[in-house]
């Protein structure tokens, strides 16, 4: 620890601590612009200039003393960046005295000397890092009053600004004020280093410089970020803009349920709509992160949302009140005995209507239960590792795809490969400049070993890697367990030798895709490779609340329908079933956000269900971390959530409801379930189930991205595609270019043919857009839509 003395403040911070967290630390402010939590700090804004020294002693051993008898301090010539200087024992800081202030000042001049005076119609107004040290720290009267008989001269420059391109967007989600802009290098700094996207920079010198990139877009899954971390209004949300001011919004803080890694996300709402989504610093989950989808993905809240039950009558779906509901569904089940109905929630249930649905079919006597996305293999059959125990590890092999399974883990992969840890917190939270981040750190490819059934973006950081065939994850897991010696095509002998020796060095991790947890085979080889190793393994799982839900026992008993097959008499689903389960039932009770084509075809009754913005309770993410869920202030009309929709269910079949209220299944979880408080981490009964795996020559390929998510902005950025190899494509008659629909287990979905070489032959992959991720089903492209080929 070092002993640093702030002002008048001494204070003690581990060795290595920016100067700057150590006059956060002793209860002053300093500005700043480049620094920023989580990124290397750079000094290029020179806002947060502070006099630093240090006492010295003499050649007799004792301190040189001043003529008041203390120790003297000896003051460096100029004065220093405080995020880029590190702190010695002794060192003392002074934030106080006329010449910093002085310099400070004379920052801020220079950086107002050409920013637009926009705060009027800048949506950064309110929450402007600018506006904040222009008040704090501008100009100081005392050096810009010369004449004390006149008013106080606040600017001295009198010229035109500069005036350049002011809405350039960099994609459908980002756009440029370049006016605005005041070079802090914030953006520039984050893509390349938290994702490892290098597509910003500066382009042109002096007063023309200006951020772009060369591509098309913003080629990364976390670009929204730049709008978090941008001081100034000059990178702003394109799906948030000009909606609101910032001292106008509802601001909830919640869990993501996009995917299975909980991100900490605040929701922002406006007289009853969804207006915006920002991240919220979870330290560890995803820092100060989140992925596009989970900032993106959100338009389709406010639009077409069922707001009342609607019943069938006379072949029309129609508004009814609950109770109505409650007479058409006991109508309905009328004649079907309680062993025949099953249950059904979705992938982002809640562990309190969890609960509900498990206590409700053991109350129904009924085997038929289950969540939307379950994989045929438990996820909680393996010891789950943290993140935090995932940077401590020597080594991590991936079976899978992070960057679309669960977006956090590529950033965390990230930090693994260059070395980094998220740094302890101080007094005032975490670090904002994290001295042991630089610029350019190479990459230790020693670290990481990735193999998945098509390319993968993070490849390149790995030491070894290869892309195989989907459902080759059984034979590459017996090779690195030395039980067979061939090999999946695409994956080679020195790659696997290589991993296996990492392995074997001990200290690893192993994180497991979709496609291996949907193979049976693949996901006992993989158990057994980690006990061999004593590895603990992380498992990206297509729902987000699926280690929560299995620990519940939310599953099919024995000889029940899973989540996936049809076959039953009545059912209640809290989520949009397949067409074919759909026809297949006898009884339809759908519990939806919004009403679909097929709901309206085939639902004899719809309840009005709770987005997961909506929602108050609790989830388990892929860490087994439970982590809170609050409601935003969203105009939902009558919906409610699955706990409620369940006990009418039970009314309807005769029954007490076992759980009627989220407070009392959250008691239940505490009590019974030995849940751990918000932040724990939960160990559970692990789930036993096994289910083949299916087989086809499509395979849905994971995606950050859910079908409902695909409107406004989103739909114009993210493309469906139905890739093949050159010979795969040939076989089917692609053409690259092509429009076509494919038949998938939940509907057809439009796709544009793309030829990609380097595809595993005899595969043709589509987004999974959904639960169905990781799974090879049977193919069946369409007559092309018309315009198709020339």
């Amino acid at each position: 620890m070092a002993k640093v003395t702030v002002n008048d403040r001494v204070v003690e911070v581990p060795n290595g601590t920016s100067a700057m967290d150590a006059i956060f630390h002793a209860g002053y402010d300093v500005p700043l612009f480049c620094a920023e939590r989580h990124l290397s700090p750079v000094g290029a804004c020179r806002m947060c200039l502070v006099r630093t020294g240090a006492p010295r002693k003499g050649p007799d051993g004792n301190w040189i003393l001043d003529e008041n008898g203390q120790p003297k301090i000896f003051w460096m010539p100029k004065l220093a960046a405080s995020c880029i200087t590190a702190v010695t024992d002794g060192m003392v800081i002074d934030t106080l005295s006329d010449e910093v202030k002085h310099a400070q000042s004379g920052m801020v001049e220079l950086t107002l000397f050409n920013h637009p005076l926009d705060c009027p119609t800048c949506d950064k107004g309110g929450a402007c890092e600018l506006q904040d040290r222009s008040y704090e720290y501008g100009l100081v009267e005392k050096f810009y009053h010369p004449q004390a008989m006149e008013l106080p001269m606040y600017t001295r420059y009198d010229m035109t600004r500069r005036h350049v391109d002011k809405h350039h967007s960099l994609s459908e989600f980002i756009v440029l004020d370049r006016e605005r802009c005041i070079h802090c290098k914030r953006c520039i700094r984050y893509f390349e280093e938290v994702p490892g996207d290098e597509v910003l920079d500066f382009i042109e010198r002096g007063v023309h410089t200006f951020i772009n990139t060369e591509d098309d877009g913003l080629p990364s899954n976390f670009s929204g970020n730049i709008t978090d971390i941008c001081p100034v209004g000059a990178l702003l949300d394109q799906t948030a803009r000009f909606r609101a001011r910032n001292w106008e919004y509802d601001s909830t803080q919640t869990t993501s349920m996009d995917d299975a890694t909980g991100s900490g996300i605040i929701v922002d709402t406006r007289s009853g709509a969804l207006e915006r989504i920002r991240a919220a610093e979870r330290r560890e989950v995803n820092e100060t992160w989140i992925s596009d989808a989970a900032r993106f993905g959100h338009e389709w809240v406010n639009e077409g949302r069922v707001r009342r039950p609607l019943v069938r009558r006379e072949g029309k779906l129609v508004e009814a009140s609950w109770e109505e509901a409650l007479a058409a569904i006991k109508a309905g089940l009328a004649g079907v005995s309680k062993g025949e109905i099953g249950i059904y929630l979705g992938g982002n249930a809640t562990l309190e209507e969890g609960l509900a649905a498990v206590e409700l079919a053991e109350a129904l006597g009924t085997p038929h239960r289950d969540f939307e996305g379950r994989t045929n293999s438990p996820a909680t059959a393996f010891a789950a590792a943290t993140f935090d125990e995932l940077l401590d590890s020597s080594f991590v092999l991936v079976l899978g795809d992070p960057s679309e399974e669960a977006p956090i883990l590529h950033l965390r992969l990230s930090e693994l490969t260059r070395g980094l840890k998220p740094a302890a917190p101080l007094s005032h939270g975490t670090p904002f400049a994290n001295l042991n981040i630089k610029e350019r750190m190479e990459r230790d490819r020693n670290k990481l070993a990735l193999f998945s059934p098509y390319p993968v973006r993070i490849a390149k950081w790995a030491g070894a890697s290869g892309v195989h065939a989907p459902g080759a994850e059984a034979a590459l897991l017996a090779a690195l367990l030395g039980q067979s010696e061939a090999l999946p095509e695409g994956v080679s002998a020195e790659a696997v030798a290589w991993t296996k020796g990492r392995l074997e060095a001990g200290g690893a991790t192993l994180v497991l895709g979709a496609a291996v947890l949907n193979d049976p085979l693949a996901a006992a080889k993989a158990r057994a490779l980690a006990e061999k190793y004593g590895a603990k393994v992380m498992c990206m799982t297509p729902a987000a609340n699926a280690r929560g839900l299995e620990f519940l026992g939310l599953y099919p008993g024995k000889g029940g329908v899973s989540w996936n097959e049809s076959g039953l008499k009545a059912a209640y689903w809290g989520y949009l079933p397949s067409e074919e389960q759909l026809k297949a039932a006898g009884f339809r009770v759908l519990h939806l956000t919004h009403l679909g084509p097929l709901a309206e075809r085939y639902a004899d009754v719809v309840l009005p269900n709770q987005t997961a913005y909506e929602k108050r309770g609790q989830t388990v993410n892929l860490e087994g971390r439970v982590l809170p869920l609050e409601p935003a202030g969203i105009n939902n009309g009558e919906a409610d959530g699955a706990v409620a929709a369940l006990a009418l269910l039970a009314e309807a079949a005769g029954l007490k409801p076992p759980v009627r209220l989220v407070r009392q299944a959250a008691k239940t979880l505490h009590d019974q379930y030995k849940l751990p408080a918000s932040g724990g981490i939960w160990s559970g009964k692990a789930a036993s189930f096994g289910t083949p795996a299916t087989a086809g020559p499509l395979y849905l390929r994971p995606s950050m991205w859910r079908r409902e998510q695909l409107v406004g902005a989103a739909a114009k950025v993210v493309q469906v595609r139905l890739e093949a190899s050159p010979e795969t494509a040939r076989a089917h008659g692609l053409v690259d270019g092509a429009a076509v629909e494919v038949e998938t287990p939940g509907g057809l979905e439009r796709a544009t043919v793309k030829v990609v070489e380097g595809l595993p032959a005899g595969v043709m992959y589509l987004p999974a857009l959904g639960a169905w991720s990781g799974r090879s089903v049977p193919a069946r492209v369409l007559v092309p839509m018309e315009g198709a080929y020339d």
